[in-house]
């Protein structure tokens, strides 16, 4: 396959993605209109004319449909999380007076579904910024999910056996598209319950419609600074975790449980194994916190629900944990690498990397304590796998954990000599594994007076970490290579 011909597929199929954007924000502006706010309707209009008009512009000048080959698919997604949120800045910069640069994060956190901010004060904001911030987590929350099916679960990787051991079963439909449709029906229901269940917890109306968006697509914008703790309800937050927990979820798996009832949930290893880790990280978290609060009520309040925020990627926050101990960030660092279940709204590592490392682990010790002979054999869920299939899926989960790590330390790294003194390491690993797990808690480092430097690094991290770190380094192959494969 040529040169010329590797353009016009990636062109091709951004074609698409340019109009799907464009007639999102067509649709804003739209609403902009019915309830009478001009500026807003300016705003989002210019939006839909580049979106729109730029995908017609190819659709005439780029001939041909050739469908995307594996390599195209990534290049295509990776470029998807930076044109999306460039089309979508153009209404913060009009209607917040947001800066490119900020504006560009604002928009690149929402579809991310990172839940930084760049609003010191996002309760000041018009409503249509609100609202805007609350579509872009909620769409980005299924978007992943849809990246999910139809690119990074692929034959080689550890996620993908996870998927053929577990949910072969129970594959909503035969047809990627018919799936997507199903999906999107489970999304609107479950965000539909989310806004039930915070709405009757004490949320105004327009409160609980934003925060049921960006809770079941484990976003975390929130209409306060303060997050969830301008409530101070602990109604709302205990309401609020059943949505995020569900967001973290494989929703084929949701999609088994409204068919054969809550048993069926247990019966999925990721979620198992989810559940496990929740239990045990909220514990440990609570101890440590103890001594920080020194009330055992407080300490498992804040801590059941912070960890909770940060493992499902969600980004709610009821404390402030600029002051909490180092030990007490680090654990949070690691739920947020950590991350939900593949096939969810949710970002990091997720739990069947985890897995299914801790599972290479018990084959070398079975290898070991056994005869030379002797054939070691693991179950992925309830499926056999031979030590030779193993050992091939675990090269993909040991690369990404690697780039993980060697992703982290170089952020860590860049931001500590941007910050200065002024936070700790712990802080600093905190906040930059925050934005590579697409999470969104803070402890105040990540604020509109980051240096430009700073806040492009963070871009960085958000944007590799949604897109697992492969299809960014093969883009830039691509690129670095002269668009030669």
């Amino acid at each position: 396959m040529g040169f010329v011909q590797d353009i016009q597929i990636i062109l091709n199929n951004l074609k698409g993605l340019f109009l799907i954007i464009g007639i999102v924000m067509l649709a804003m502006a739209i609403f902009s209109w019915w309830v009478g706010d001009a500026p807003a309707l300016y705003g989002f209009l210019s939006g839909a004319v580049l979106g729109i008009g730029t995908g017609l512009v190819i659709r005439m000048l780029v001939p041909g449909n050739i469908n995307p080959e594996l390599k195209h698919a990534m290049i295509i997604a990776a470029l998807a999380y930076l044109i999306v949120p460039a089309i979508s800045m153009i209404p913060f910069m009009t209607l917040a007076n947001m800066s490119p640069l900020d504006a560009f994060f604002e928009s690149i956190s929402g579809w991310t579904g990172s839940g930084f901010s760049m609003l010191s004060s996002p309760e000041t904001a018009p409503p249509m910024v609100q609202f805007w911030r609350s579509v872009t987590q909620w769409i980005g929350g299924l978007g992943v999910i849809v990246l999910m099916v139809t690119i990074l679960i692929r034959p080689g990787t550890s996620t993908y056996m996870f998927y053929q051991s577990e949910a072969h079963k129970d594959k909503i439909h035969p047809s990627i598209r018919s799936t997507i449709k199903t999906i999107w029906a489970l999304y609107i229901v479950l965000s539909i319950c989310g806004f039930l269940l915070l709405y009757a917890a004490g949320m105004p109306v327009w409160d609980a419609t934003n925060t049921a968006m960006t809770a079941i697509g484990t976003g975390g914008f929130a209409l306060y600074g303060s997050s969830l703790a301008a409530y101070d309800n602990i109604l709302i937050e205990l309401v609020i975790l059943p949505i995020i927990i569900a967001g973290a979820m494989p929703f084929v798996v949701i999609y088994r449980m409204f068919r054969k009832g809550p048993g069926s949930l247990l019966k999925n290893v990721q979620v198992r194994t989810f559940f496990m880790i929740i239990a045990i990280g909220s514990v440990v978290l609570t101890i440590q916190n103890y001594f920080f609060y020194n009330d055992i009520v407080s300490s498992l309040r804040y801590s059941v629900f912070q960890f909770i925020s940060a493992i499902t990627s969600a980004g709610f926050q009821t404390a402030d944990l600029s002051s909490w101990t180092t030990p007490a960030l680090l654990i949070m660092s690691v739920a947020m690498v950590i991350g939900g279940c593949a096939g969810s709204t949710s970002s990091g590592i997720k739990i069947a990397r985890a897995i299914f490392l801790g599972d290479q682990i018990r084959l070398w010790f079975a290898k070991v304590l056994r005869s030379k002979n002797a054939i070691a054999v693991i179950k992925i869920g309830n499926k056999r796998v031979t030590e030779d299939l193993v050992a091939a899926e675990l090269t993909e989960a040991t690369f990404i954990s690697f780039l993980w790590v060697v992703g982290i330390v170089l952020s860590v790294f860049i931001i500590a000599n941007i910050v200065g003194p002024t936070y700790d390491l712990g802080h600093i690993i905190f906040e930059v594994s925050s934005a590579m797990g697409n999470v969104g808690i803070t402890c105040g480092l990540v604020n509109p007076g980051l240096s430009a430097l700073g806040k492009i690094v963070f871009i960085f991290d958000m944007w590799i970490g949604r897109l697992e770190i492969i299809p960014v380094m093969l883009l830039a192959r691509y690129v670095l290579n002269g668009f030669k494969f």
